[in-house]
């Protein structure tokens, strides 16, 4: 930009005496001439003003407050919303020359704390991301002509039904609701979104039109879980999954049929079967088969009555290509996740391999033949900044030790924890506490453990509670009920993924569990096969709103442990409560951040006889005292929603 002042400019005063007369003159002049100049690039430019103006003016425009008013039953007249923004920059179309060979892949995952949406072209180094903010985004479904992008996200405090076109970025949001809505999947024709919806305590599957011009219709009404649901390419099919005979099977609802609208596809005892996709003919069914947490890629070739499934590998959440020569699946790792595929044919299929650092939740494949590939991502708003600033209270000296801080407001045996960790704890609990609108993480069982102090038998010298870099969360909030486990099994080891119950269950506050808890109680309960296994699934998923608190805590770094190998005859060895900070390091680095190396290699650990297996894991009654502390009063209070409208169709 030039600058017009001083001598730089070009309007420099020279020094010197002037005719007085003629100065005014030279000013009337030279104004005249810039009037005369606005005036006639006014006159050239109006069309284009109008134009602008008439744009501005059918821009969707959002209310970003949160939305105070809502139904249960979901709007049927979208409301073209646009996503709230604090930075805005322009938005360039991302385009790419291998999308035509390959298509493109559309993801949501993890990071900083949230889930956004990510689009990857195979056979490309990185993925895109296509949004961002202090929300998730989740579950995205691109559009058979690939215009848009449907998806979850609870930008507006309430999980909610969202599109994004990709042409032009616009946000625009379909439902309005107290409960939950996820998982959209869009007809062949692109005018209906299937979804599956938690009202009332209870998952159903309901049919949305995108352009709002109807109501919405609930396909199924039984008192279970209906989950997952696509289209067949007929579009007169919805294959979903549903544990409605107490066992998780796939099932496909024939839109045309009323008086026998329902079959069971696979009709399954022994295994739980979920995430259904067909491929583009529609006669090759993929989905996860489930056992004891080991979860399977199968496929059912539908056209043939006594077809056999087919495991192709293991993963979740699988897609086909575009052209059905190979299944996308990913694979996750105790503490991060990868895109990979599997050939069905053979030579057929790029083979795809793109790790993320944190959890996949949702994904898309869909193909850009004959179609204009240009991605417009949503309004982006500012890169998420860290969720936590370490401080180094006491400095350390080349050579030194780091030193212990103690906790604020916490109760342990001992309320320390490294001067590396103390930050991202504190971080940690106040994000959860926001988020379960109670402080879970006020009372701890342990926090810095002595590396002379006792652990429950059966622990090892080099458990990271010895580190100052790890907690264990207090066991009688889970003996109290506001817990929820479930058993995965990555990589031969198990781990547990911790649901935390929400203060107010009416979904303002987390969401509905979908996967069966594990119960250890049932190991001393006279079966013999669940004393063997350590325990068994609860016979019913639980009811309400819960954080995945596995998740949240990996996003500041704590990552869960796996559980000792005695686990399954000794109950302290699940370890399901102790979360450790790593930082990538061994566990004898951390160590010698607070100790010398002598001190390690020659400890004196207290240690006592592992007892024998029948402890009973669980008090039979909650001591006083954690009644006295639990906010039982609002933490049991049934939805507040408004009841569901009457079924258009009863099974």
């Amino acid at each position: 930009m030039e600058d017009w002042s001083g001598d730089q400019g070009y309007f420099r005063v020279t020094p010197g005496k002037q005719p007085r007369s003629k100065r005014p003159v030279v000013l009337i002049v030279f104004l005249a001439v810039v009037f005369i100049g606005a005036v006639c690039w006014l006159a050239l430019n109006y069309d284009g003003f109008v134009a602008a103006e008439d744009a501005i003016a059918e821009r969707p425009v959002m209310d970003a407050s949160p939305i105070s008013e809502k139904t249960q039953t979901p709007t049927a007249n979208p409301t073209n919303t646009k996503t709230p923004i604090t930075n805005v920059a322009t938005p360039q179309p991302t385009t790419n020359g291998n999308q035509h060979l390959f298509g493109v892949i559309v993801f949501a995952a993890r990071e900083n704390g949230n889930s956004h949406l990510w689009y990857y072209v195979p056979g490309e180094p990185t993925a895109i991301r296509l949004t961002t903010g202090q929300w998730d985004d989740r579950d995205p479904s691109v559009s058979p002509d690939g215009s848009s992008l449907a998806f979850s996200s609870r930008r507006d405090g309430n999980w909610d039904l969202f599109t994004l076109d990709l042409k032009t970025g616009e946000i625009r949001r379909l439902t309005a609701t107290m409960g939950y809505e996820g998982k959209p999947a869009w007809s062949p024709d692109g005018k209906w979104l299937a979804f599956e919806a938690y009202y009332d305590g209870n998952f159903d599957i309901w049919l949305l039109p995108v352009d709002g011009e109807g109501e919405p219709y609930r396909l199924t009404t039984a008192p279970s879980l209906d989950l997952s649901p696509i289209w067949d390419p007929t579009g007169r099919r919805i294959i979903f999954s549903s544990n409605r005979t107490g066992n998780f099977d796939i099932y496909a609802a024939d839109l045309d049929n009323i008086e026998d609208r329902f079959l069971n596809i696979t009709e399954t005892d022994d295994y739980w079967e979920g995430n259904p996709r067909l491929d583009i003919s529609g006669e090759k069914l993929a989905y996860i088969s489930s056992q004891s947490g080991m979860n399977r890629v199968v496929i059912q070739d539908l056209s043939e009555t006594s077809s056999i499934p087919r495991d192709i590998g293991q993963g979740i959440l699988p897609e086909w290509s575009p052209d059905g020569s190979s299944i996308a699946v990913v694979q996750r790792y105790p503490y991060d996740s990868q895109i990979i595929s599997y050939n069905i044919e053979n030579g057929g299929g790029l083979p795809l391999s793109l790790l993320v650092q944190g959890e996949i939740v949702g994904i898309d494949w869909y193909s850009t033949v004959e179609k204009d590939f240009r991605i417009m991502p949503g309004p982006i708003s500012e890169e998420p900044t860290s969720l936590y600033d370490r401080i180094i209270e006491t400095p350390v000296p080349d050579g030194g030790r780091n030193s212990l801080i103690k906790l604020v407001d916490l109760s342990a045996p001992k309320p320390l924890l490294s001067d590396q960790a103390n930050e991202a704890f504190e971080s940690l609990r106040n994000r959860v506490a926001r988020e379960l609108g109670w402080d879970f993480l006020a009372n701890l069982d342990y926090a810095f453990v002595g590396i002379t102090d006792p652990l429950p038998p059966g622990y090892s010298f080099d458990d990271w509670l010895f580190t100052g870099r790890a907690f264990a969360f207090s066991e009688a909030i889970a003996r109290a009920g506001w817990v929820e486990l479930v058993k995965e099994d990555v990589l031969g080891n198990t781990y547990w993924r911790v649901y935390v119950r929400s203060r107010y269950q009416d979904g303002s506050l987390g969401e509905p569990m979908r996967d069966y808890a594990w119960d250890f109680t049932g190991r001393i309960q006279g079966d013999p096969t669940a004393y063997d296994h350590g325990g068994a699934l609860k016979e019913h998923i639980p009811d309400g709103y819960y954080i995945d608190f596995t998740s949240l805590a990996a996003d500041f770094g704590f990552l869960r442990q796996a559980a000792l190998h005695n686990w399954r005859t000794y109950y302290p060895g699940s370890r399901y409560t102790e979360f450790a900070l790593t930082d990538g390091l061994s566990w004898e680095d951390a160590m010698l951040e607070l100790y010398p190396r002598a001190s390690i290699l020659t400890p004196t650990p207290f240690k006592t006889p592992t007892p024998t297996p029948t402890r009973t894991p669980w008090p039979t009654s909650t001591p006083w005292w954690w009644r006295a502390l639990t906010p039982t009063a609002t933490m049991t209070a049934s939805p507040t929603a408004t009841t569901t409208p009457t079924p258009t169709q009863q099974q």
